[in-house]
């Protein structure tokens, strides 16, 4: 009985951390629409919703050197990113 409760407390916090990164990944796209609407539209156009939006940024990609679009951006290689996502999209940059 000890090893189920010990499960359900670990499944527990686990539904507990997806959700905190669920909200975390929207609020960074909501901050991300803020600040590169253009860059954020044509995403969302490309990849068909919102919501594959939000995860493709939080995503590593190979084509980014293993990390994901948010930390191409910090490294200030926004030019790089816009590429990447023209090519990944077929839409031309607004």
């Amino acid at each position: 009985m000890r090893n189920v409760n010990s499960f359900k407390d670990m499944g527990a916090k686990l539904d507990e951390i997806h959700a905190a990164r669920e909200q975390i990944a929207f609020a960074a796209f909501s901050m991300l629409e803020e600040r590169l609407n253009n860059f954020s539209k044509m995403l969302i156009i490309g990849l068909g919703d919102r919501t594959r939006a939000v995860w493709w940024m939080c995503m590593r990609h190979r084509s980014l050197d293993g990390r994901n679009a948010y930390q191409v951006i910090a490294d200030g290689e926004e030019d790089r990113l816009w590429e990447l996502v023209e090519n990944l999209c077929g839409v031309p940059e607004f």
